[in-house]
C-alpha cells in the first residue's frame, strides 16, 4: 500500500494522536511506502464530499488498533555523545560515497540519516526500516529520502544498482548475514561497498540490547571468520574489520 509522507499530509498533532502505542506489531502483509514527491493538497481533499470527487485516490481504511509499533528508541544516540557521532562518521566515510552514488540505509536511526545527508552528498538516498514512526521522522527531516517499511526486499529493484549500503543494525534484521549478502549481491553495482556497523559495539548488543529487547534483537554481530566466509560465498571481499567492545565496523566490497 502506497501512501504519502505523514508529515506532508497531516498536522503534527494529528500524527501524534494517530500514532500506535509502543509494543504494537504490524501484520506481516502490511508494508508502507513513503515516496519523495511532496503533496500540496489541503487536508480536506483526503476525504470524499458530495460536491465532487476527491483529488487524491481513495485508499483502504487503516485500523490503527490493529497496528502495533515497537519502540526503537534504544538505538537513538545521545546528542551529547560526541564519540558515538565520530563512530557514525567513520562508518559513513568507509562507504566512499560520491556525488553520483545511490545509497541504501538499512534500519537506520533518524540521526544516522541526518549525518549521511549532511556529510555525504549523493544522487539518491533510500532507507528501509520496520518502524513506521522512524520512517515518518526521517521523511519529515529529509523529504528527498525515499523510505520503505520492511527489509531490503521492500525496496523496489528499479532503484538498483546500489553503490553503497549501510547495515546500521544487523542484529535486528531477522536474516542471517549470508542471506543478507545474497540479497545485496543482486542489487549492488561492481565495486559497491556494504558497511556493517554498530556504534555501541558487540558489548552493547550482547550485554544490553539482547537482554532488554529480546523480541527485537535476535542475533549477535558476526565474527570475522563467519563474515569472511559469507562475503566470499556472495562475491564480496572484506577490506576492513574492527570488532571492539564499543565499536563494530565491517566493510565489504562487491567484486563481481
Amino acid at each position: 500500500m502506497a501512501i504519502s509522507s505523514l508529515s506532508s499530509l497531516l498536522p503534527r498533532t494529528l500524527i501524534q494522536a494517530m500514532a500506535p502505542a509502543a509494543g504494537t506489531r504490524y501484520p506481516s502483509h502490511l508494508r508502507l511506502f513513503f515516496p519523495s514527491k511532496p503533496h500540496r493538497h489541503p487536508l480536506k481533499t483526503l476525504f470524499p464530499s458530495t460536491s465532487g470527487s476527491p483529488l487524491l485516490p481513495a485508499i483502504s481504511a487503516i485500523h490503527f488498533e490493529d497496528l502495533v509499533e515497537k519502540d526503537w528508541s534504544f538505538l537513538d544516540a545521545d546528542p551529547a555523545d560526541s564519540d558515538r557521532a565520530r563512530r557514525a562518521d567513520r562508518a559513513i566515510a568507509a562507504a566512499e560515497v560520491g556525488e553520483k552514488s545511490r545509497v541504501l540505509a538499512c534500519l537506520p536511526t533518524a540521526g544516522f540519516v541526518d549525518r549521511l545527508v549532511e556529510t555525504a552528498p549523493c544522487e539518491l538516498v533510500l532507507a528501509n526500516h520496520e518502524s513506521l514512526l522512524v520512517l515518518a521522522e526521517i521523511k519529515e527531516r529529509h523529504d528527498a529520502v525515499r523510505c520503505w517499511q520492511g527489509g531490503v526486499e521492500a525496496v523496489p529493484e528499479r532503484f538498483s544498482p546500489l553503490d553503497a549500503v549501510f547495515i546500521c543494525y544487523l542484529p535486528a534484521m531477522s536474516v542471517t548475514v549470508n542471506e543478507l549478502l545474497g540479497m545485496l549481491a543482486r542489487r549492488c553495482s561492481p565495486g559497491a561497498r556494504v558497511v556493517i556497523s554498530c556504534e555501541e559495539g558487540r558489548e552493547g548488543v550482547e550485554r544490553v540490547h539482547r537482554q532488554q529487547h529480546p523480541d527485537m534483537v535476535t542475533s549477535d554481530l558476526p565474527n570475522k571468520q563467519s563474515l569472511e566466509k559469507a562475503a566470499a560465498d556472495n562475491s564480496f571481499q572484506m577490506s576492513e574489520f574492527i570488532d571492539e567492545p564499543s565499536f563494530y565496523l565491517a566493510v565489504l566490497k562487491f567484486c563481481r
